[in-house]
């Protein structure tokens, strides 16, 4: 009951801000339900909703209005996105080299396959120059396979590194965007503190769920001000909350074409490198398919082609060709330049490395980094060092016992064209001489890029040495039932001076040195050129010139008749196999078995194999090169065959191709699971809004229809006091 004017006019004008409240708060629940549904499309769009209070004397107060976000949802979602993202980059890359490696009309090993065919068809008819031709013929398209294979791999190295700095740029872009974004936002909320800025905050979460692709990121809000510093999983800071930011930046140690990572702030000058490992997103699956598949299988590819070109030259240079010449290389030996590391004293100095020729069951697939611990002047010059076999990624080659495998080196000669042997199966040329201060480093990467750098050195079929320089002949004369098994030459290097002592007995002039003209001077015996035997079980190894060398006595068999003279030692009748002989590292590189009872007076000549046109004794060692255990797998210490250690690639590929493929489709379910997560709680659902609008209407209907009433009561009352 209106008991006075007073009264009255408080109690209306509380109606008609009550109605006026209502009316306002449906208008902004509308606004809101509608801005839902007009955004229901809009990616990265968080669903809005608004809160209203009661005031104490009526009506409705302030609102709020705010984005409908669950936390662990959201960061379940950008770790799975992460996660998703990187499998699915290294499953696509890896995916490409697996196709390449398992097509037939690519494989290596049918190559392999049909060129040792080809020499077992020469060897088979060692007279044919036909047959020749058609051996360096599939030596030409073998090496040219491996070749294509690895120019390839070249390519994919580029476009790796192209992807990188594309990547790279847009994840910068972001990290800006989002410190930009930051600012933006506290400055709004500083302004309206009732209403969040949701489509700015819908921007940077947008933008952090991008940058979530791309690398793996944590993040944190920042409760004084709505901010969200940014960092990286390993915990190095994107977006710092004074408003500044770190940004990637390419970095290369020694190889220019490795990519590498750091960290550069945007006010200081300051850096930091990144452990590529542990970034995840694309850029980490980028770097798993660069460090795991791809610079491996390069490194592995070349190391086949070094070994197997390598091992083929041995034994043609063990061999005599159509023109009665010891053999020669077949293919290249290519050299490589050594990359200096950033701190180096001088970015000219030179270190140059090749695989040591017939080294090919010691050559690894790693990279050698090279340390100069010391440098004396001199004639010549030398220098201390330390090698170590490292990976692709920098990080040690350890041993089965899980120790880096390095050896110091003193005194290595520091001369242009002199090469030192070292660890690996390779050896090291020092051309900057005196130049060099202890703590240079050089990183020698012999097998990265050999298989494309192979070539076939010679086109003349007669250069194919597929007869055996040594000839073991019975004396026609012999009575007892001793004949030939086998014979083996192991060293065909020519210097008659023997300033070299790797040289052999055969004095390339189409002979074995004769009396006076071997290690042990102008007085001395030859090379064994005749095995005479002086009962059943003893035998004089004699030179050209008939003179005896050494004797052998009780010999319990006839298995490497000259190798068993030189341990012998001497008899009471004949001297030891002479001490020059022996100085030598691998003289006279040759020797022979026999099989049988001889008789006294049973003999056996050695010489060069003059006129031995059809002899295929060095041209079936050749072709049984591809049944050899010749390179190692894997530095393991594991000796295996080409063809294996090809199947190893790809086999290697395949399986991580594979197990890629698994993880992706695990990741893609997470992924979908996470992203309904998400949606069912920050989504827009149309049928909710329609539901919630058609409830917004009714209230605003309603409060209007209230303020209506006010009206009619202040109209009434206006009537009847006037």
């Amino acid at each position: 009951m209106i008991t006075s004017n007073s009264n009255r006019n408080i109690v209306t004008a509380d109606l008609y801000s009550i109605a006026t409240s209502g009316v306002n708060a449906s208008n902004k629940l509308l606004t809101t339900t509608g801005n839902n549904i007009a955004n229901v499309n809009t990616d990265g769009y968080v669903r809005e909703q608004t809160i209203l209070s009661g005031q104490l004397l009526g009506g409705v107060g302030e609102s709020t209005t705010s984005r409908v976000l669950n936390t662990f949802a959201q960061n379940q979602l950008r770790r799975d996105t992460t996660m998703q993202s990187e499998h699915e980059t290294y499953y696509n890359k890896t995916a490409v080299l697996d196709n390449l490696f398992a097509s037939e009309a690519n494989s290596i090993s049918s190559s392999m396959s049909r060129f040792y065919s080809s020499l077992q068809t020469a060897a088979d008819d060692p007279t044919s120059i036909a047959a020749r031709q058609v051996v360096l013929g599939e030596a030409e398209s073998m090496i040219g396979q491996i070749g294509v294979i690895s120019d390839f791999l070249d390519a994919k190295q580029e476009e790796v590194n192209h992807e990188f700095e594309s990547t790279i740029e847009v994840a910068n872009s972001l990290i800006q965007s989002i410190s930009q974004l930051n600012e933006s936002i506290r400055s709004i909320q500083v302004s309206n503190p009732n209403d969040e800025p949701g489509a700015i905050k819908n921007q940077r979460d947008q933008a952090i769920l991008q940058l979530a692709e791309l690398v793996s990121i944590e993040t944190r809000v920042d409760s004084d001000d709505g901010g969200v510093l940014v960092n990286l999983s390993s915990g190095e800071s994107l977006v710092l909350q004074d408003g500044s930011f770190n940004v990637f930046t390419v970095s290369n140690d020694a190889d220019l074409n490795y990519t590498s990572l750091q960290l550069t702030s945007d006010g200081n000058e300051t850096s930091l490198q990144v452990q590529e490992s542990d970034l995840g997103g694309t850029l980490g699956g980028l770097f798993r398919y660069r460090d795991e598949v791809l610079e491996t299988s390069r490194r592995e590819l070349g190391q086949i082609a070094l070994a197997l070109t390598d091992s083929l030259n041995t034994q043609n240079n063990l061999g005599m060709d159509y023109d009665q010449q010891l053999g020669g290389d077949i293919f290249s030996r290519p050299e490589v330049v050594g990359l200096n590391y950033p701190d180096n004293s001088d970015p000219n100095l030179l270190v140059s490395a090749r695989m040591t020729a017939g080294e090919s069951d010691s050559l690894t697939s790693s990279d050698y980094r090279v340390t100069i611990n010391g440098v004396t002047s001199g004639s010549p010059d030398t220098v201390d060092v330390t090698v170590a076999l490292v990976n692709a990624d920098g990080t040690a080659v350890n041993d089965v016992d899980g120790n880096p495998i390095t050896q110091s080196y003193t005194g290595l000669v520091a001369e242009e064209g002199t090469f030192n042997s070292v660890l690996g199966g390779i050896e090291l040329e020092f051309a900057s001489a005196d130049s060099y201060i202890a703590g240079d480093e050089f990183l020698l990467q012999p097998t990265k890029n050999a298989a494309s750098a192979i070539e076939l050195v010679t086109s003349r079929p007669e250069d194919l040495a597929l007869a055996s320089p040594i000839r073991i002949e019975a004396n026609v004369n012999n009575i007892g039932d001793v004949e030939l098994t086998s014979s083996v030459v192991t060293n065909t290097t020519v210097d008659n001076t023997f300033a070299d002592l790797g040289a052999s007995a055969f004095d390339g002039a189409g002979g074995i040195h004769s009396q006076g003209s071997s290690p042990t001077g102008a007085t001395g015996v030859g090379a064994p050129a005749e095995i005479y035997f002086t009962s059943a079980t003893d035998y004089l190894v004699l030179d050209d010139a008939g003179t005896v060398i050494t004797e052998v006595i009780g010999a319990s068999s006839f298995t490497n008749m000259l190798a068993q003279a030189e341990a012998s030692g001497a008899t009471p009748d004949w001297p030891a196999w002479p001490s020059e002989f022996s100085a030598m590292d691998n003289y006279p590189g040759y020797d022979f078995s026999l099989q049988g009872e001889p008789q006294a007076g049973d003999s056996f000549s050695i010489g060069y194999n003059t006129d031995g046109l059809n002899d295929s004794r060095n041209g079936l060692e050749m072709a049984n090169l591809q049944n050899t255990d010749s390179m190692l797998l894997n530095n393991s210490g594991s000796l295996v065959t080409f063809h294996e250690a090809y199947s190893n690639i790809v086999s290697e590929i395949g399986q991580k191709a594979s197990s890629a493929d698994i993880s992706l489709q695990a990741a893609d379910a997470l992924k979908s699971q996470s992203s309904d997560w998400f949606e069912s709680v920050s989504g827009v659902s149309l049928d909710e809004e329609a539901a919630n609008l058609v409830k917004y209407q009714q209230s605003y209907s309603a409060a209007a229809r209230l303020l209506s009433t006010a009206q009619d009561l202040f109209n009434t009352i206006l009537s009847v006091v006037s």
